[in-house]
Formats: structure tokens, C-alpha cells, sequence
């Protein structure tokens, strides 16, 4: 785009094929420098001959120190090419404002990143800041707010519930896996972990993350501290993973339940053993796998759904509950 100057026409030293030097104001208007021509900002230009014969539109940077308008680039002209008019005498030249130059409201204009940069400082109007949402359980669509240009979107599975203990190996139950966290139809997943075992046992899995730039599998449920008997045997619960929004979840003393998760997406502690008798503690919960996307053009709207935590591991004989755990969460900053 070029800038406007009011009311300005003169005529230059000369005609010929040579740049615009500044000689005279044509009767009732202003010279370049009475109308406020800025040093190096380009201008557009029409110069005419008298007789309308040969004519010029063109644009070009204006000198302030010689008084000179550049014949930089040729636009249109009388001999329908972008060559120079080779002009028999000195002819009148306006600066002028074309189509390309004004703004519309009737239709698309395109601005490089320097204008935009520039009009918002014309307006003094500060960049509009962005905007969070922030969902932590149910389902539902996702709206993108009008203006936005680009999501970044984070989110988690559920985390896997304790596991439960017992006198026995047998009796307590498995923590509940926590559920699955998505947005979009099959686009960003993050699953939830694995629900800690019950009365001993091995390590839970973590959930699975796919579709993102970023894909992490959630961390291992810690394994309980297996089985013993009497008063010193002192069986702990295994730990709930820690996820990536929060750390993980102490399992439980003996004869106490393990502690429900408060991060998104981390796994509950198991329960821990019978604490006077043979027994065995829960195994703690993994956590839910770990998803980034940035999308740079995002559609009108998204499903989406945020996995619960998976539930405590029921008590068997003599012992106590494992403890839930954490739930999903998506998080979407919006970029306007």
C-alpha cells in the first residue's frame, strides 16, 4: 500500500524518461513538501501530458532532500505497457490513491504482517490477549470462540484406581482403569491408566496418548509392597503414578486405605495390608497418558470427552479400600 498526500500536483524540471523532480505547484494545489510528503515512504503517482496524450500511473519513493518522486515501478500507462512514458515535455503528476490502496468493507483485504502490526498501532489497540477453557469431566462439544486462530490443546487420561488389600491374596479387588480423555472424532485420544492390583501383585500400565505433536504413555502404577503377616510386617500400599499435570498418590499404611488422587490424570494409592495378621496390600494406580496438539487452523467445533478417574479397589477379608483415581482434564488456550 502506498501513502496519500492532500491535493497535491506539480510539475517536475522535466519530461523525458527521468524520476519526478519537484519544480512547481500546479495552480490550486500543493507541492510534495507543502503537503507533508514523508522522506523514503512510497507514493503512487498519475502523471499526463496537456493533451491527455500520454499518461502514466506508477509508484516510487520520495527523496525529501532533492525533491524527487521515483519512477520505480510502472503500473499502467497510455501505450498499455509497464515501460517508462518517454514524455515529450514535462507533464502535471498527482499523487494519487488506487483501488489496492483504500480499504473496504465490502469485501476481503489483504494485509502483510507489518500493516496489521501498523494499523493496530494506528488504533492503539493492543493485540486481543488470549483466552483458556478449561474442562474437567463430562462430555460435549467444544466450541471454537469466533475469531480464533490457532488451539493448543493439552489433555490426560483418567487415573487408574488403587487396588485393595486383604488376608488373602484373592479376595480384594483391582482398581478401576480411569477412562479414556478425546477430543475430536478420532483425533487427539489420551487413555487412562490402569487400576492398581488388588492384594499384591505387579505394576499397573500407563495410558497411551496419540494423535498429538506430543504423545506420552502415562507413568507405572508402583506394585505393592506383596505379603506378610503379624504386627511388623508393615505392608504399604504401592504409590499412585504421578502424571503430567501433578505428582503421584502415597499408598496406604497398614490397615489404612490409600489416598485418593488430586492431580489430573494420577493414579490412587493402593491400600495398605492387614496390619496384625497374614495379609497383602493393594498395588497403586498408573497414570493417564499425556496429549499436545497445536492446531493452527481449527474447525467451528470438537466432540469431546474427559476420562474419570478409575475407582478404589474394594476391601477383601480384614483389609481396607484402595482410593480413586484423578480424572482427566482438557485444557485449550486460544490464540486470536
Amino acid at each position: 500500500m502506498a501513502a496519500f498526500l492532500d491535493i497535491c500536483r506539480f510539475l517536475p524540471t522535466a519530461g523525458g524518461t527521468t524520476d519526478w523532480t519537484y519544480a512547481a505547484a500546479v495552480q490550486g494545489y500543493q507541492g510534495p513538501a507543502a503537503a507533508g510528503a514523508v522522506n523514503g515512504r512510497l507514493y503512487k503517482y498519475r502523471a499526463e501530458s496537456a493533451d491527455l496524450t500520454q499518461w502514466e500511473v506508477g509508484e516510487g519513493v520520495y527523496t525529501s532532500s532533492t525533491g524527487t518522486l521515483a519512477r520505480t515501478t510502472i503500473l499502467f500507462t497510455s501505450a498499455g505497457t509497464t515501460a517508462k512514458i518517454n514524455f515529450a515535455a514535462p507533464p502535471q503528476v498527482a499523487i494519487v490513491a488506487l483501488k489496492e490502496d483504500l480499504v473496504s468493507i465490502e469485501e476481503a483485504n489483504g494485509f502483510t504482517a507489518s500493516q496489521q502490526a501498523q494499523a493496530r498501532a494506528n488504533l492503539n489497540a493492543a493485540s486481543i490477549a488470549r483466552t483458556r477453557s478449561v474442562i474437567s469431566s463430562g462430555s460435549g462439544t467444544y466450541t471454537t470462540p469466533a475469531g480464533c486462530k490457532t488451539l493448543l490443546v493439552r489433555m490426560v487420561g483418567g487415573g487408574g484406581g488403587g487396588g485393595g488389600s486383604a488376608n488373602t491374596s484373592a479376595n480384594a479387588g483391582a482398581g478401576g482403569a480411569g477412562g479414556n480423555t478425546t477430543f475430536g472424532t478420532s483425533f487427539l485420544a489420551a487413555n487412562g491408566g490402569a487400576g492398581g492390583s488388588g492384594s499384591g501383585g505387579a505394576t499397573s500400565n500407563g495410558g497411551v496418548a496419540s494423535g498429538g505433536d506430543v504423545n506420552q504413555t502415562g507413568s507405572y502404577g508402583a506394585a505393592s509392597s506383596g505379603a506378610g503377616s503379624g504386627p511388623q510386617a508393615a505392608l504399604i500400599g504401592g504409590a499412585g503414578a504421578g502424571s503430567a499435570f501433578g505428582g503421584g498418590t502415597p499408598g496406604g499404611w497398614p490397615n489404612a486405605g490409600g489416598l485418593s488422587a488430586t492431580s489430573f490424570g494420577a493414579g490412587g494409592g493402593g491400600a495398605g495390608g492387614p496390619a496384625a495378621a497374614a495379609g497383602y496390600s493393594g498395588g497403586g494406580g498408573a497414570s493417564g497418558g499425556y496429549c499436545e496438539k497445536l492446531i493452527a487452523s481449527p474447525a467451528a467445533s470438537y466432540a469431546f470427552a474427559v476420562g474419570a478417574g478409575g475407582t478404589a479397589g474394594t476391601a477383601g477379608s480384614g483389609g481396607t479400600t484402595g482410593s480413586s483415581g484423578g480424572s482427566g482434564v482438557i485444557i485449550i488456550d486460544e490464540f486470536y
